[in-house]
């Protein structure tokens, strides 16, 4: 019986995290000062932060699916 297949995307979004260091600063105070506050989101710094960490992903991915 064959092993079901392992998603990589986490993983690779995991190791990415680091490449965008200011970008995750500022999604992280944000959501302290929404903890605080009880108020308010953070979506602008969510997508700035997913914007470039998927800079890093995509030729992470693509060479997966190329077969490495």
């Amino acid at each position: 019986m064959a092993e079901d297949p392992v998603d990589p995307m986490p993983k690779i979004r995991e190791a990415c995290l680091p490449t965008c260091p200011k970008q995750n600063t500022l999604y992280e105070a944000c959501k302290s000062r929404i903890a605080k506050s009880g108020e308010g989101d953070c979506e602008a710094w969510y997508f700035e932060l997913h914007h470039c960490v998927d800079k890093c992903v995509a030729p992470k991915v693509f060479a997966a699916t190329k077969g490495g």
